[in-house]
Formats: structure tokens, C-alpha cells, sequence
């Protein structure tokens, strides 16, 4: 039997994807454009299904959607030329229309179809006013070709770059896109936006490796599928990134948009076969509430995904975007962009915290420590500025300010007769540079120094292995002299098995460690047996992070090498710390 023009239209909406709620913004900019163009109040698209006729588009008219009995675009669709009603009181087939008699009162109509590249008619460009008038040929022909532009903006959806080729969904393009006509039409209306990630980069960069890109591609395109199939009649879902699908929901309350949320990830955790491969997707959502027509769809799309970084960092079903978490990224980034202007313009300095032999509390080295008097910010804590530099490529520029910085300053102490050793800290990054080894031994030459007045601090973790790219540095420097001390020993990764196998001269006891020594048994034999295995392989032990007397005494007690914290020196400045050496430290 052949299909029904009703049917044919029906199948025609849903192959352009014309049957959600979705505009684009160029729609509303063509209604825009017919009311001046032809002096109207009135202008709308739209679309005529089998029970109804929706406005996905319009300017000056407040319903969204019509039953299928009043519509007007129902006539029109059937005549190639369109339709145009000079006073609609007066036309017997329309003087009860709710538009005609109910505000706002609208008497003059003009239509013209909306036809596909098959043929079949889907809807209207339609213009309306109050006051009944004339229409020109010319007048019909132009909105004739509005109407084609209509209807290539919605072909163009399917057509063009606004579809991810992997699930067949819109994507992000089209998701910017139809967020601004939401805007435009509903400005202030609170939503909830989310962003749902079913696998996450290890994983999916994992699965590609060993699956290849076939069975990845099947697992995301059906996750896609069933989320858009738990969301049928709810809201359009889009593909905005390779594993990350978003959607706007128009919810009462947090509370319904978690429960929907959770709802979810029941549905998409269930194990699914991907090209044959049984694969069960993950699930992290952020979600964030939205204020249409404050927020862009630029900044929704960042507050989601910072839910969603929160959501994997705990390993949590769902976050909601956190302004506090917002706040430090974008802090973070200014820390990031300022850092070497911050160089150029003197705003970063050094300070020095000595290490005092236990034997007779004198200052045998300083570990440099780098400070930074943030303009703006104030005093900004390495602990916050260190790590977005080593997130960055400003650790290899800063790490080199330094150590031009540090080496200058020993030279002067060494001229001054001050013997300190000088503790400098790099990162892994730092130490697997290729070449940093002999970079950094013609720097301390060049500034007139022995590589054994140099100790390099490195973090101890699964990255330092004597086999490595790093390993290797560290072997050229301890064989031209200069020390290695292992810092933070015993905060977490600790393994002795790697100390056999670099060449390492100190053991940094983490604070961690020596905390509650003066009153924890355990801490106190886990301590001793560190230093003792330590002693017995030939590495020199500091103790950092000693705030007490008591723990001092005992740190001496158990036959610690050397001792550093604030119960003996804060950081202080070169002139200061020249000063120390020649003041031992006399105990309370």
C-alpha cells in the first residue's frame, strides 16, 4: 500500500530530524527578516505533523504549537504557491480560528510551503498581522525564496557539519546553534545541562590499541543510541565530544534532574556488545544549572565538563559544577599566563632553608626554595604555582631561571667563605630533558663551582628506574659529582629496590613521617628503621619538616644525619642564611 501524504510527511520530518524541539538560531533570523521585509507583526516556520502544527520558529506569537483543526499551514501546504488570505474574518474556512478571534486578533495571512528535495511539503513560512492587506506577486515570490532559504537551513543540519559521523547525533556545532535560539526565545528559563562521558581517553585510547577503532566506534555509537532512546520526548542529545554526549533538560529541580541522571547510568552501565565484543560502557556525568540568555553555550559546555572532571577525580556517578573549582582553574591559568612576565619583571625571588648537621646543629646546606610576590595576587604558595608549571612547558623556563639564580648566588657565598652545600629541587620533567645532565654540569662551571657543592632534590615515584630516560641523567651527574638526595622518602611510592640501582647519596625523610614521633611508638620504630637500612646501604639521611624540640631530640637521638624544618630555621634570605652559619643552633 502506498504511504499516506500524511505518512510521507511524517517520514520526511523524521529523516531531517525536524520532529524534536530543536531550532536553529538562522531560523529565527529568517522571521526576523520576513517581519521587516514585508511590515508584519507576525512571522513563523512552521512544521505540520499529523495532529498538530508546531512553530519551531517565529517572531510576535506567543504559541509554540497549534492542533491540527486550526491550522492555517495546513491549507497552505497543499498548494505549490502558497496561500494568502487578504482578511481571514471574512474566509468562512478561517473566521473561527483562535489567532482570528482571540488576541492577537490577527486578520491577514501569507504562506508559503516548505518543500523537501522529495517533494513532499513539510510546513510553512508564514506572515501575519492584525490589519487586513494587499500582497503582491512580487511580495509572494519573495517569500517564496525565504521559504527555500527555510528549508536549506534545515536540510543543511543533516547535510553539513552540524552531525557527528560516528552516532549520526548532532554535534557540538548544532548544539551551539540551537542553545542560542533557546536563548532567544526563552530568556531567563533555568535548565539543567548536562554532559555524560561513557568511556573515558585511558580507556578509550586502550581499547582502539587492542580492539582497533571498529568495536570503539560501535560501543560509542550505541551508547549514544541509548541515550537518546532513555530520552525520547525529553530533550535532543547531542555527540560534542569523542566519548561525550550533553543534553538540556527543562526540569523542576536539581533533584529530578539527579534522579533523571541516575536513571541514566542504570541504563547505559549494562554490558552491551560492540561489532561482537561485549563491552560495558562507564558512566561520569557533570551537570550545571543554566540560565538561558545569561549563560553562553560556551560557558555551559565548560561548567558541564568541570562537573565532569570533579565526577572522575571521585569517582562518582555525577558532579555539579562547582564556581570554587571554577575559580581555581581560572586562577590556575592566570598563575600560568603570568609566570613569565612574573621572570622578566622580578616578581619571583629565592629563599634558602638550611639543613642542620644533627651532630652539632650547623648549618651544612639550604635546600632553595622559589617564592613568588604576585602583583595582583599577593604572595602566591609554590605549593599552588608549582604544579601548574608542570603542567606547562614554564617548568623548563622557570627551572632555568633557578638555577641561573641559585648558582650565582653559592658563587657569591663562596667567595664570602661560606661552605654550604645547595639543595635544589627539579622535577621529572626536568631530569628527563634530553641533556640536562651536561647543561647543567657547564652551568655550575661556568659559574665558577664544583659539581659537589650541587645537590639535586628528586621526587621518588614509579618514573625513577635506572633504566630510564631520566636515570640516565642522573648517572651522568653523580658521576661528574654532583649529589642526589631522594626528597618526600616514605609520603607514598617508597621502594628501596630503586636505590640500589641509581646512584643516590641522601634519603629525605617525608614530614609525613616524623609528625606524630614524639608520640607514636609506630612512627618512632618506622622512623629508626628507615634511617638504620639507610645507614647500612651508604646513604646520608635528612629528617624535613621538624616543627618541635622534642622531635629534634629524638630525630638526633635515633642518629639522623641532618635536620631540617622550622623548630630549627624558617626560609630565610641569602644575607640571613650567611648570617645562620656562623651562629650554630643552641637547643631551648
Amino acid at each position: 500500500m502506498a504511504p499516506t501524504r500524511s505518512e510521507e510527511r511524517m517520514s520526511t520530518l523524521g529523516s531531517l530530524d525536524a520532529l524534536d524541539d530543536v531550532v536553529s538560531s538562522s531560523l529565527d533570523r529568517l522571521t526576523e527578516l520576513a517581519t521587516r521585509l514585508f511590515q508584519t507583526e507576525v512571522a513563523f516556520v512552521s512544521l505540520v505533523e499529523t495532529n498538530r502544527q508546531r512553530m519551531i520558529a517565529r517572531q510576535g506569537l506567543e504559541p509554540g504549537e497549534m492542533q491540527i483543526e486550526h491550522s492555517i499551514c495546513a491549507h497552505t501546504i497543499r498548494s505549490a504557491d502558497g496561500l494568502v488570505v487578504a482578511d481571514l474574518r471574512a474566509d468562512p474556512r478561517f473566521a473561527g480560528n483562535p489567532l482570528v478571534v482571540d488576541p492577537p486578533h490577527l486578520r491577514f495571512y501569507a504562506g508559503a510551503p516548505l518543500v523537501a528535495k522529495n517533494g513532499v511539503a513539510i510546513g510553512a513560512l508564514c506572515v501575519m498581522d492584525p490589519a487586513t492587506r494587499a500582497f503582491s506577486p512580487d511580495d509572494r515570490r519573495q517569500l517564496q525564496t525565504l521559504a527555500i532559504a527555510v528549508m536549506n537551513e534545515l536540510e543543511l543540519r543533516v547535510l553539513t557539519g552540524r552531525r557527528d559521523p560516528v552516532s549520526g547525533l548532532p554535534n557540538r556545532h548544532q548544539f551551539t546553534l540551537d542553545y542560542a535560539a533557546w536563548s532567544a526565545r526563552a530568556p531567563g528559563r533555568t535548565c539543567f545541562a548536562v554532559l555524560v562521558d561513557v568511556l573515558d581517553l585511558p580507556r578509550a585510547n586502550e581499547a582502539g590499541q587492542v580492539l582497533g577503532m571498529a568495536p570503539l566506534e560501535a560501543l560509542i555509537r550505541r551508547a549514544g543510541a541509548r541515550i537518546k532512546v532513555a530520552l525520547e520526548g525529553v530533550c535532543e542529545v547531542y555527540h560534542v565530544g569523542v566519548t561525550r554526549f550533553a543534553f538540556v533538560l527543562q526540569l523542576p529541580d536539581r533533584d529530578a534532574a539527579e534522579r533523571l541522571v541516575t536513571e541514566l547510568h542504570g541504563r547505559l552501565t549494562r554490558s552491551m556488545l560492540a561489532a561482537a565484543v561485549p563491552m560495558a560502557p562507564l558512566f561520569h556525568a557533570g551537570l550545571c544549572e543554566v540560565q538561558l540568555g545569561r549563560d553562553s553555550a560556551d560557558d555551559v559546555l565548560r561548567h558541564m565538563l568541570i562537573g565532569l572532571h570533579s565526577a572522575h577525580s571521585a569517582g562518582a556517578p555525577f558532579c555539579w559544577y562547582s564556581a570554587k573549582r571554577d575559580a581555581g582553574l581560572k586562577r590556575g591559568y592566570r598563575l600560568a599566563t603570568d609566570a613569565e612576565s612574573g621572570l622578566r619583571n622580578d616578581e619571583f625571588h629565592l629563599v634558602y632553608q638550611p639543613r642542620y648537621r644533627a651532630s652539632d646543629l650547623v648549618p651544612v646546606a639550604a635546600e632553595v626554595l622559589l617564592r613568588w610576590q604576585h602583583p595582583d595576587l599577593g604572595a602566591v604558595s609554590p605549593a599552588e604555582f608549582i604544579p601548574v608549571f608542570e603542567r606547562t612547558a614554564l617548568m623548563e623556563v622557570v627551572t632555568d631561571w633557578v638555577l641561573d639564580h641559585a648558582l650565582t648566588q653559592l658563587a657569591q657565598w663562596r667567595r664570602d667563605g661560606l661552605s654550604l652545600v645547595l639543595s635544589i629541587n627539579l622535577s621529572p620533567r626536568d631530569v628527563a630533558r634530553a641533556g640536562m645532565a651536561d647543561s647543567l654540569i657547564t652551568r655550575i662551571q661556568m659559574h665558577g663551582l664544583s659539581c659537589h657543592d650541587i645537590e639535586i632534590e628528586i621526587t621518588e615515584g614509579e618514573w625513577l628506574r635506572a633504566d630510564s630516560p631520566p636515570g640516565e641523567q642522573l648517572k651522568l651527574l653523580a658521576a661528574a659529582g654532583v649529589r642526589i638526595a631522594v626528597d618526600d622518602f616514605g609520603s607514598g611510592y617508597s621502594n628501596f629496590g630503586y636505590l640500589t640501582d641509581l646512584p643516590i647519596s641522601t634519603i629525605k625523610l617525608d614530614k609525613s613521617m616524623i609528625d606524630d614521633l614524639p608520640t607514636d611508638a609506630r612512627a618512632q620504630l618506622k622512623v629508626q628503621a628507615v634511617i638504620s637500612l639507610a645507614h647500612g646501604l651508604g646513604y646520608n639521611t635528612v629528617a624535613e619538616g621538624a616543627e618541635t624540640a622534642e622531635q629534634v631530640a629524638l630525630l638526633r637521638a635515633y642518629g639522623c644525619d641532618e635536620i631540617q624544618g622550622f623548630a630549627l630555621s624558617r626560609p630565610v634570605d641569602a644575607s640571613a642564611l650567611a648570617a645562620l652559619q656562623t651562629v650554630p643552633y643552641v637547643p631551648a
